[in-house]
């Protein structure tokens, strides 16, 4: 019963609106409330419009006014977000943000070697203030360096309170005998600590082996420290092909040993060449023979056009082969002229 009376009643109410005698609620405005709040307005009564919280007034009237016809002259007001004011600076960090208004957030971080001291994040309240304070970035810093066994510093600048920052370098070097296996420079990294702290390690080589138709300096039979060094020599008549010395390296083998060459027998004793940039015949070079590497550079004859080219060969390991070009001296050779006394051509054959 109590009701279907209230129904009765809100029927009255609009009936009695709908004759133009009251108004029914006003418009809503965007980020906004109004007061009083009823059902219905009698003529001339006023409701006045105020910004919600985080919002303030940006233009227009804030009232809005029941006519007798029974319809609203409404309020014009507009509503902004309100605004914090910009942040920082974040000194060795920086701010991201696409917007400073109500509700906006703004997010800290810091450059490398630094780290946040606070919170990483604020927001814009309702009141125009950041929920947070602007954080501070404090430099990383490395304690004193970790030194290897048998290792020691030979650069180390440390600044007040006998610590180091982001980016500062040491250097190591290894007592005698060790070697040195990582990078000599050691750096401090972002998170504080040092990087690539190297290892110094104690190395030994066998005694090395003889080489082929040579022979080593005196090397007794122990064990060989890092950087010993020992050298090498050949036999006559073989020669020295590679490095004299070889050293013990951190592998713990010996570097590359040298290889003792054969020389070559020249067969051709009647020709004329070119030696160590010297025009003789080969039965003037001693024992007609040459060392590993060397050169003999041979004439031979184009007989089109009566002209003289030059052909190198190459001693290599006791292996020599005379250019198929050169031609010996045959019995009619007294009567022919030798291809080194020749016009020399203009072209290489």
């Amino acid at each position: 019963m109590l009701q279907s009376s209230f129904l009765i009643g809100v029927f009255c109410l609009l009936s009695y609106a709908a004759a133009g005698r009251v108004c029914a609620r006003p418009r809503e405005v965007q980020y906004s409330v109004y007061r009083p709040g009823k059902v219905l307005y009698e003529p001339r009564d006023t409701v006045t419009y105020s910004c919600v919280p985080g919002y303030i007034k940006d233009s227009g009237n804030d009232k809005a006014v029941c006519l007798t016809v029974g319809n609203w002259e409404h309020a014009t007001l507009k509503c902004k977000p309100r605004q914090c004011p910009k942040p920082g600076p974040l000194a060795n960090g920086k701010i991201e943000y696409t917007d400073l208004t109500h509700q906006s957030v703004i997010y800290f971080s810091c450059n490398k070697g630094y780290r946040l001291r606070g919170i990483n994040e604020s927001m814009c309240m309702e009141t125009g203030t950041w929920s947070a304070l602007v954080p501070t970035c404090e430099q990383m810093t490395c304690p004193y360096p970790v030194i290897p066994n048998f290792g020691q510093l030979i650069h180390y600048r440390p600044r007040e309170g006998n610590i180091s920052a982001y980016l500062d370098m040491v250097r190591y070097s290894c007592l005698q005998n060790y070697v040195l296996f990582g990078n000599e420079n050691a750096t401090c990294g972002e998170n504080g600590t040092w990087n690539e702290i190297p290892e110094c390690r104690d190395v030994k080589c066998q005694r090395p082996t003889e080489i082929l138709n040579g022979y080593m300096s005196f090397s007794p039979y122990r064990k060989y420290n890092y950087k010993e060094v020992v050298t090498y020599g050949c036999n006559p008549p073989y020669s020295l092909d590679g490095p004299r010395s070889s050293y013990c390296d951190k592998d713990e083998k010996w570097t590359q040993k040298p290889v003792c060459r054969a020389p070559c027998h020249v067969t051709t004793p009647k020709a004329t060449v070119l030696h160590n940039g010297r025009k003789t015949r080969v039965d003037e070079i001693a024992g007609q023979q040459i060392q590993h590497g060397d050169i003999l550079t041979y004439y031979c004859k184009n007989k089109i056009d009566n002209c003289a080219y030059t052909v190198e060969s190459h001693c290599r390991d006791g292996n020599f082969t005379v250019p198929t070009c050169y031609k010996k001296p045959g019995v009619f050779s007294v009567f022919s002229t030798d291809p080194s006394k020749m016009t020399p051509c203009t072209q290489q054959a």
